[in-house]
Formats: structure tokens, C-alpha cells, sequence
């Protein structure tokens, strides 16, 4: 038995209709409730933020690396806000993101200066992210709203256009 027939007699992959049904939904709500898009995915962005304030703390006790320690408070600070308050966390959240770039961009900098210093290779690989990050941070604080809203539409794009998509699978497995 192929591992594409396993539990389809009688049914043709219902756990892939299940996921077009969710993934098509999801898509919709997206696109009609932005807001409480954003507001969900600040609580995701805060559980995120938190771990990697945690992060930061042990690269900064393993690795003494004192840099660390400011990224993460504002990284753990920022976290529990978020998770805490998703209201304001709907509003702030852009300017949450773009300082969050902003400050990781400038670490990123100085890690690759000092990295260079050291004459270690590819140290301009992380000077380039630096500044990418940089310049992101500040778009993203310059048009915030536009910024949520844009990036909630292309969720939703992508979670309506992966249902289409499962359902083309759907028909293509065998029977």
C-alpha cells in the first residue's frame, strides 16, 4: 500500500477537504477582519518575542556578549505586552516591529564590525542583513497601518491560494 492510499477507502483524502476548509477560511477572515488578524498574530509575534528575549539572555551568559542583554529585555518586555494587551498590541505592533528591526539591524552592524575586526570570513554577509534590517525598520515605522494591512492581505492571499491548491491535490492523488 502506498503512503498516499493509507485511510482513503471510501473518501478521497478527507484530511485534505478538512484543510481546504480551514485554509479557505482562514483566508476569508483575514481579508473581512484585518484587525483582529493583526490582533492574533500580535499574540503570536509576543510569544515569539519572549522566546527570543530568553534567547538573548543565554547568548549573552554563554557567550558574554553584552550587547545581548539590551535585545532581550526589549525582546522579553515587548512579548509580554503583546501577549498581554492584543488590542494595543493591534495598534502598536508595527512600530513594535519596526523598532524591533531597527534595534536588531544596528546589533547586527556592530556584530559584523566587530566580527571583522576579527578578520572572520563572511562578516559582510551580516553587515548586509544589519542594514537591510535597518532600512525595514524605518519603512515599516513610516507607514505603519498601510504596512498591517498590506502584509494581512497577503496572508489571507496565501491562505485562500494554498486552499485552491489543496484542492487541486485532492483530484490529482489517486483513488
Amino acid at each position: 500500500m502506498r503512503y498516499y492510499e493509507a485511510g482513503t477507502k471510501g473518501s478521497k483524502c478527507v484530511h485534505l477537504w478538512i484543510t481546504v476548509a480551514i485554509l479557505l477560511a482562514l483566508g476569508v477572515m483575514t481579508m473581512r477582519y484585518p484587525v483582529e488578524a493583526i490582533m492574533s498574530a500580535g499574540m503570536i509575534i509576543g510569544i515569539g518575542l519572549a522566546v527570543s528575549g530568553v534567547n538573548h539572555f543565554s547568548t549573552w551568559y554563554f557567550f558574554g556578549m553584552r550587547r545581548f542583554i539590551i535585545m532581550g529585555i526589549i525582546d522579553l518586555i515587548a512579548g509580554i505586552v503583546m501577549i498581554a494587551q492584543p488590542g494595543i498590541t493591534a495598534f502598536v505592533l508595527p512600530f513594535v516591529i519596526g523598532l524591533w528591526l531597527l534595534t536588531a539591524g544596528i546589533s547586527r552592524v556592530c556584530s559584523a564590525f566587530w566580527l571583522g575586526g576579527a578578520k572572520i570570513p563572511g562578516w559582510w554577509v551580516m553587515l548586509l542583513e544589519g542594514l537591510a534590517m535597518i532600512a525595514f525598520g524605518i519603512l515599516v515605522c513610516a507607514s505603519p497601518l498601510v504596512i498591517s494591512l498590506s502584509v494581512m492581505m497577503v496572508i489571507a492571499w496565501v491562505l485562500i491560494a494554498s486552499g485552491v491548491l489543496a484542492v487541486i491535490e485532492g483530484f490529482a492523488l489517486p483513488n
